[in-house]
């Protein structure tokens, strides 16, 4: 009979940490996965097509006064459903989860391990309870740093990313270019969460170069604010218009359809800020398993995924005029372009492939029940 664990992912807004997370339980063999999470949303809606059970109790932000009153109550309804549900492990999604994780463990007597997939400070280390887990496992060498720092242990699992899904073999992106008018175009594609610090604006800024140079380029900025951020998107038009580049760049919104938009991209960038704490980039991977050179920020955990000058080049964060010159240069150089997304494809076989993600993750499963 297959274990149950229990994957706490309180932030219903959906992302790369809850997309991670689906692409685990979806993938699982040998142990049975029941997800907690705060509310509906798109991670539950994906989770019911697949047939993998969830159940909704409310958990707001751990160390936040107003969430205080009601964690009685959240702990009786995630100790109830777990009970139910016969877990034995807790496998809390993020940093931010582990309180709960560690709590709920202790109640039901089970081992409890985090995730952690961005990169953060020292500080939390104490204030989110890390010490107190039975094992952490981050996404790259750069989030394990404050890890290192307080002498605890952790191991490192990429993310992995479905070959079946993102195939360059089956996938075309001709629709994708009739649709948005690509056809003809150099497409320069930016996906991801429209946010200050994932460099939307810096990419806007750098195309007024880029078009002078590539005069068919084009920027397709895919991806929709957060609830914070709802004035962003107005913002990135306006400085399109202001800076002589509207017409030459595209806000899609949530699309459903990434690997074709994949497929008509030239190229795809990810100029993610410092403040990112970017501790993977799943979109890298994507790029790679759709055959893409890309175009990324010296930043966090990127370096680990993306080999600099080989998949791709490397710029510092934040810098505009450095982002402009490697598009161009990689726009301009077909030959190179093509080369950098062999050697991605190659690399993510190897190193980022999500049978392989999954197979690590229940190993160390088995280890905790050794």
């Amino acid at each position: 009979m297959k274990r149950t664990v229990l994957y706490i992912q309180g932030v219903t807004r959906y992302g790369g940490a809850p997309e991670s997370l689906f692409n685990l339980t979806t993938h699982l063999t040998r142990y049975c996965p029941v997800i907690a999470t705060s509310g509906e949303g798109e991670l539950t809606r994906r989770l019911r097509e697949s047939g993998v059970s969830y159940f909704a109790v409310g958990m707001g932000m751990w160390r936040k006064a107003r969430t205080w009153p009601w964690l009685p109550l959240t702990f009786y309804n995630l100790f109830r459903e777990s009970r139910r549900k016969g877990v034995a492990i807790i496998h809390c999604n993020t940093l931010w989860d582990t309180p709960y994780g560690v709590t709920l463990g202790r109640l039901l007597k089970v081992p409890v391990m985090t995730h952690i997939r961005n990169t953060f400070d020292k500080d939390k280390v104490k204030k989110y309870w890390l010490d107190k887990t039975s094992l952490i496992i981050t996404v790259s060498e750069a989030v394990a740093c404050p890890l290192k720092e307080a002498g605890l242990a952790y191991r490192v699992i990429y993310n992995g990313v479905d070959l079946k899904v993102f195939n360059r073999e089956r996938v075309s992106g001709q629709e994708v270019c009739r649709e948005l008018g690509l056809e003809g175009a150099s497409v320069i594609l930016l996906p991801g969460r429209v946010d200050t610090t994932k460099g939307q604006r810096e990419a806007v800024l750098a195309m007024e170069r880029i078009v002078k140079e590539v005069g068919q380029a084009v920027l397709v900025i895919v991806g929709e604010t957060s609830r914070q951020e709802v004035g962003l998107m107005e913002e990135l038009k306006a400085l399109a218009r202001n800076t002589g580049v509207e017409e030459r760049v595209i806000f899609t919104g949530v699309r459903g359809d990434m690997p074709a938009l994949y497929a008509a991209a030239d190229l795809v960038i990810m100029p993610s800020l410092e403040s990112a704490q970017e501790g993977f980039g799943r979109v890298l991977i994507e790029t790679m398993a759709m055959g893409k050179a890309t175009v990324a920020t010296r930043t966090g955990g990127i370096p680990e995924v993306v080999e600099d000058g080989v998949t791709g080049l490397l710029v510092p964060p934040g810098d505009r005029e450095a982002l402009a010159k490697a598009v161009i240069e990689l726009l301009e150089n077909g030959e190179k372009r093509r080369e950098m997304g062999e050697a991605g494809y190659r690399r993510v076989k190897e190193l980022f492939d999500l049978n392989g993600t999954v197979a690590q993750v229940e190993r160390i499963y088995d280890e905790i029940f050794l």
